[in-house]
């Protein structure tokens, strides 16, 4: 028998990930999310690299899948996090099983992690699209892509003001972006993070 606690637990934590559902990923449906929203949104803002990826039942709900990964950090930009930060993330299909839900060991990661509910889950804010992957070329630039190829990271309002806050590389490379998604140096996208939480006064 489903536990009776389990009805109110779960919906927070969907409407946490998908509230005004439009864009569709694997399994669930969240709302295309910008860069000012995700930061807004996140909890805790962290830059590192995935040391283990475990797949198991939750510990309580055993019938939910979960994936817990462990990061070690190497930059906090948002929240209080140690130089290990451990979350569990509900895989919302079952196909995403065997692949961890897209996590592995030794991933350069920028996560934007909502806060964790009150059964001990989280997930990146707009699910892949707060999980940016990050690369470094041959010359040691590294780049950051999230799960929609950054097809949403500069297109309202909000960002459309950012830019005047940030140095002329940033503001050339983001209108670039708008026009042609795709990946973003790292340095750009800290850069626009960090101006917006100058902006709303929540600064490391």
């Amino acid at each position: 028998m489903m536990p009776a606690r389990l009805p109110r637990a779960f919906m927070s934590l969907l409407l946490l990930l998908f509230a005004f559902p439009l864009f569709a990923q694997r399994g669930a449906l969240t709302r295309p999310v910008t860069l000012a929203q995700m930061t807004e949104q996140a909890a805790t803002i962290v830059r590192g690299r995935v040391a283990s990826v475990e797949v198991e039942p939750h510990p309580e709900y055993k019938h939910l899948r979960t994936v817990v990964v462990t990061l070690r950090v190497n930059k906090s930009l948002k929240g209080k996090a140690a130089e290990t930060l451990t979350f569990r993330q509900f895989i919302w299909d079952v196909r995403d099983v065997r692949s961890a839900a897209g996590y592995r060991a030794g991933q350069d990661l920028l996560l934007f992690l909502n806060r964790t509910t009150e059964i001990g889950l989280t997930s990146p804010v707009g699910l892949e699209q707060g999980r940016f992957r990050l690369f470094t070329d041959a010359q040691g630039k590294t780049s950051a892509v999230n799960g929609a190829r950054n097809s949403y990271l500069f297109t309202d309002s909000i960002e459309q003001g950012a830019p005047t806050r940030m140095s002329a590389l940033s503001r050339n490379v983001i209108a670039n972006s708008r026009k042609r998604p795709g990946p973003v140096p790292i340095e750009v996208v800290e850069e626009s993070v960090q101006a917006y939480l100058r902006e709303s006064g929540r600064s490391q």
